[in-house]
């Protein structure tokens, strides 16, 4: 599909070792770096460029990856290239969640995730409760693609019937606004605390519709929506901007097939992370680097 404009924007606690685009324009401001909530170090981070390091760790830190389904393998690789005191560990159980320091969420298919955790005859039955527990006592998390949605409160798309979902950001989210996997392609965009453009790889990609006064967007574009999320895009854009007394059944306006929606592709709240893309598959570390830095802030200040 024709990209869109820009804004802005393995084993158990061992080291891993597996091994036509638009214009798009920015504007970032202070207020708006200083609103992440991030300290220096993770500013830093932000600016390293492609392929730059944190500041070395002082100790071992090990960061969980979600490994029900998607491409979880991907983000443990680069979590190691960044820091050889980073331990990997793969997570499919709930018992493999104590002590780690961060949990990233990998992209994949959500629904099939939310199969997997739900089933009771599993090992990773439940697991959702858990991760949902961990982040409201502060666990840094990072969701990419899939997992952004599962860290959605609400999300739009569902299969029928519906999905589990762990929530914690207070956000909309739209399943696969920019199409199926032969509509996926790479743009350039800007974010805020990034001094150069990253490369953005969008797979049956989700995108934010609506983010909640606490949370910050840290990338956004303008786009128009796949055929099948059109409709569901459009009535729910409707439904939140008109007023309740004037609200009623089908007196939505028609829209153009051709009409562009203001997404967002990243954003922050406190210790949630999520990204619509895969940094993962590209050679920019930014994204990783930045999640990195939220861990060690939380490790730092539950050491204390």
């Amino acid at each position: 599909i024709y990209p869109p404009h820009s804004h802005t924007t393995h084993t158990h606690n061992t080291r891993h070792t597996t091994t036509g685009s638009r214009e798009t324009s920015t504007r970032t401001t202070k207020r708006e770096e200083e609103k992440v909530g991030v300290t220096v170090t993770t500013q830093q981070a932000l600016k390293m460029g492609h392929g730059g390091r944190n500041e070395a760790l002082d100790e071992e830190m090990t960061i969980g990856v979600m490994a029900l389904q998607g491409s979880y393998q991907c983000h443990a690789k680069v979590l190691i290239g960044l820091d050889n005191k980073i331990l990997t560990r793969e997570i499919r159980e709930i018992a493999e969640l104590d002590g780690i320091d961060g949990l990233i969420l990998p992209g994949g298919e959500s629904s099939a995730m939310g199969v997997l955790e739900s089933e009771l005859d599993t090992p990773s039955a439940g697991i959702f409760t858990h991760v949902k527990r961990l982040i409201e006592q502060g666990l840094p998390v990072y969701g990419t693609c899939a997992g952004l949605i599962l860290l959605c409160n609400q999300a739009l798309g569902q299969k029928s019937g519906g999905q589990p979902l762990i929530g914690g950001l207070d956000a909309t989210v739209c399943r696969n606004f920019f199409g199926s996997q032969v509509q996926s392609f790479e743009l350039p965009l800007k974010a805020v605390g990034f001094d150069t453009d990253f490369p953005a790889v969008f797979i049956r990609a989700p995108a934010i519709l609506r983010l909640g006064k606490e949370a910050t967007s840290l990338a956004s574009v303008s786009a128009k929506p796949c055929k099948q999320a059109h409709r569901l895009v459009h009535e729910y854009i409707a439904e939140a901007q008109q007023p309740p007394s004037k609200k009623q059944k089908n007196s939505t306006e028609k829209k153009e097939q051709n009409d562009s929606v203001d997404v967002i592709v990243a954003a922050k709240q406190n210790n949630i992370l999520v990204t619509s893309f895969h940094p993962e598959l590209t050679n920019d570390t930014r994204w990783h680097q930045l999640f990195i830095s939220m861990c060690k802030e939380h490790k730092t200040c539950r050491d204390i």
